[in-house]
């Protein structure tokens, strides 16, 4: 009887143990072509994550935007940050719709075709939004609240600042860093 009850104790153990592993050390991939803004739009996201989280979030550089759809595809990506009339022209839609008009079709669009779910934008001119997959949804639900915190925090003029001071590094680091604590963000 000792040995039964030790075994089943032994068990739990090691199921706890296997559950608290599977906590620690997830992390999530945002995925972005190589260019300077979406480096910075992507710093930003990853900071906020990270910070009010404490989520691991790691930047992955792809040449160009058909390798990060495919990382997407392939699941080593969770999220990208796009633009509703790139994202367009990507669905081979014709070029017309701009603005709100852009966002509402590629919102129902990516979520039908592409299993992607558009958040709200960041607020500056270029339209551009975080869009996650819909299983980085299910395994973390408080993100679309936590990103949807960065919409309309950007304008055009904190935009062309923050790309200004970008160089891919450091200096990029504490630009976003120290634009997101002035908006009270983290």
């Amino acid at each position: 009887m000792k040995r039964i009850g030790l075994t089943v104790v032994v068990a739990m153990v090691l199921v706890w143990a296997q559950l608290g592993v599977a906590c620690v050390g997830k992390t999530l991939f945002i995925g972005i072509p190589g260019t300077a803004g979406d480096r910075m739009l992507a710093e930003m996201v990853s900071t906020l994550i990270n910070e009010r989280t404490g989520t691991a979030v790691k930047i992955q550089t792809y040449r160009d935007s058909r390798e990060v759809y495919e990382a997407v595809r392939q699941g080593k990506v969770n999220i990208i940050i796009e633009n509703p009339e790139h994202a367009l022209a990507l669905l081979g839609r014709p070029a017309g719709p701009s603005g709100k008009k852009a966002y509402e079709i590629v919102k129902g669009e990516y979520r039908r075709k592409l299993n992607l779910t558009w958040l709200e934008p960041f607020g500056m001119p270029q339209g551009y939004a975080p869009v996650l997959t819909v299983e980085t949804l299910e395994n973390y639900p408080a993100l679309p609240k936590l990103l949807t915190k960065l919409a309309g925090a950007l304008n055009g003029d904190a935009y062309a600042r923050l790309l200004k001071a970008s160089d891919g590094g450091e200096r990029s680091k504490k630009a976003v860093k120290d634009f997101l604590k002035a908006k009270k963000l983290i």
